[in-house]
């Protein structure tokens, strides 16, 4: 068998050339990947939120709640405010129907009635008039009943008596008077106080409007990382993502009455409980549970949506 003739020197440094042209190649390539690895984690990741069940439809009413669901299990994160939110109720009577008193404290499990806090009627002003005109007309009617009349007995002194009295006399003395200082008026947020104003908490381009029947708040489009701004002061009362459709979602009490909420950040920069100043930045948008960088942002009343173009500044 004739052996093969030994490759010439030349072929020999021209193939190892190109091996290690490969070699620095392949090197490159990964260290490429590796210093681009976090913006591609982090798509990934968007991706995998996305695909957790969580229908990500511009189109979609996100206050949109199933109407046949009649009671509540508490979850780890939930707070009374973002449960009233996630229903359109007003946290107080969220609050009075399942006897929860003032600190609004929830426990994880607790069950709480959600069909009669949607059924629950409070006393209109009107009603109590009535009541307390009825109450008046039976007060009246009641001292109208003739008394019996009783003789008062004769205190004059008889004569040639001693007029002075017998014993020590105590003089009379006025009542006291007990002074109340005034009480500290609450925080704002926790205060039958109107908001003085509202300020835009992005100023980009609104995309959707609030419509009754469907969009309960407007979508404001921009830049990841764009400041997300509080339209007015208050206390945050939420700040998670535990409500479907809402991605990063920070809420904000502005009084007993008035409440807000921001959407699809990409990151929250204040805490739960945290007292806000209006302009204060809160967060950053993003596009969490959703197709594009935007925030949506929602104003209600006692639970319910409202219009937040009616009263947010023209501009």
């Amino acid at each position: 068998m004739q052996k093969k003739a030994p490759k010439p020197l030349s072929k020999i440094l021209k193939d190892s050339a190109i091996r290690a042209l490969w070699i620095v190649a392949i090197v490159f390539l990964v260290y490429w990947l590796q210093g681009c690895g976090n913006e591609r984690l982090a798509s990934v990741e968007e991706r995998q939120v996305k695909s957790s069940g969580i229908a990500v439809n511009d189109d979609d009413d996100y206050s949109a709640v199933d109407e046949k669901i009649n009671q509540y299990r508490v979850r780890a994160g939930d707070t009374l405010y973002s449960i009233a939110f996630r229903f359109g109720l007003d946290y107080r009577t969220l609050a009075k129907v399942n006897n929860i008193d003032s600190s609004y404290f929830i426990k994880i499990d607790q069950i709480l009635d959600i069909d009669a806090a949607r059924s629950y009627r409070e006393v209109t002003t009107t009603q109590v008039a009535q009541i307390e005109t009825r109450k008046s007309e039976t007060t009246t009617t009641a001292s109208t009943v003739i008394k019996p009349i009783v003789q008062k007995p004769n205190t004059k002194p008889k004569p040639g008596t001693n007029n002075k009295p017998r014993g020590r006399v105590t003089p009379a003395t006025k009542p006291r008077v007990i002074s109340k200082k005034p009480s500290k008026s609450p925080q704002v947020a926790d205060s039958n106080n109107p908001v003085k104003f509202w300020i835009w908490p992005n100023m980009g381009k609104v995309a959707k409007t609030f419509i009754a029947t469907g969009k309960k708040g407007i979508d404001i489009t921009g830049n990841i990382g764009d400041p997300i701004r509080a339209s007015a002061a208050g206390r945050v009362v939420y700040a998670g993502r535990g409500l479907r459709g809402y991605g990063n979602l920070i809420i904000i009490k502005h009084n007993s009455s008035f409440i807000s909420a921001y959407a699809h950040n990409r990151r929250l920069l204040v805490k739960e409980n945290e007292i806000i100043k209006a302009g204060q930045k809160i967060a950053e948008m993003g596009n969490s549970d959703t197709d594009l960088p935007k925030l949506h942002f929602e104003i209600r009343y006692k639970g319910k949506p409202i219009d937040p173009l009616q009263h947010l500044p023209k501009r």
